[in-house]
């Protein structure tokens, strides 16, 4: 029993020691995922322009925690854009319209695949020159505006950065247009034009948008 007694010196020690290791670790990885975007300024000063314009936006969701991010991306078994989850954690889960206008982007919860919104679509999705697309590969950022469209992700074309492209879903036409590398990029042209992104990009009326 003496010799017990003898080694909790060490014990205690050792357990202070992997307490701290544990803590520098934590600390560590957080100041890594920090540090990305800190790097990533382009992203950062988009979401300052949001931030400055917030009075012009409607229902802005409460920031997301990343533990909320991630159990969101295991129920719906699909990998999100680093970009869009930078948003919701630095700005908030979505909005009913950005700008004042009809341009929502969907909460974290009501995020959804295209075919499952609309059921009757076709299995594959033909696009306006880009390649031919699975609906179930594709991730609603809105599920539908008045102009009858909705941004949709093309998550089975994951760059090495994390980031999946976006194209406009046109409803009437059954067809992707206007295909973007990534949620940066439309946040990019958000709020440049503090406009509809669909309608910046389709200053030659193509769609016929109303």
């Amino acid at each position: 029993m003496k010799s017990f007694y003898k080694f909790l010196p060490f014990i205690a020690i050792f357990n202070v020691m992997m307490t701290g290791c544990t803590s520098t670790i934590k600390k560590k990885i957080n100041s890594e995922i920090e540090i990305d975007y800190e790097h990533n300024a382009e992203l950062n000063n988009y979401i300052r322009i949001l931030n400055s314009d917030f009075s012009l936006h409607e229902k802005v969701g409460s920031k997301l925690t990343p533990y909320e991010i991630e159990k969101t991306e295991n129920s719906l078994g699909v990998y999100l854009p680093d970009s869009y989850k930078y948003f919701l954690k630095e700005f908030g889960d979505g909005a009913y319209s950005l700008y004042n206008i009809d341009q929502p982007i969907n909460r974290l919860s009501t995020l959804h695949r295209l075919g499952e919104y609309r059921t009757y679509l076709s299995q594959m999705i033909e696009s306006d020159g880009f390649g031919t697309f699975d609906r179930d590969y594709l991730v609603c950022l809105m599920t539908e505006n008045s102009n009858g469209g909705a941004w949709v992700w093309l998550t089975n074309e994951k760059d090495d950065a994390g980031e999946c492209p976006l194209a406009y879903y046109h409803i009437s036409d059954k067809k992707l247009y206007y295909k973007l590398s990534g949620f940066k990029k439309w946040l990019r042209i958000a709020t440049s034009c503090k406009c509809e992104v669909i309608r910046d990009l389709d200053s030659e009326y193509r769609l016929g948008l109303g």
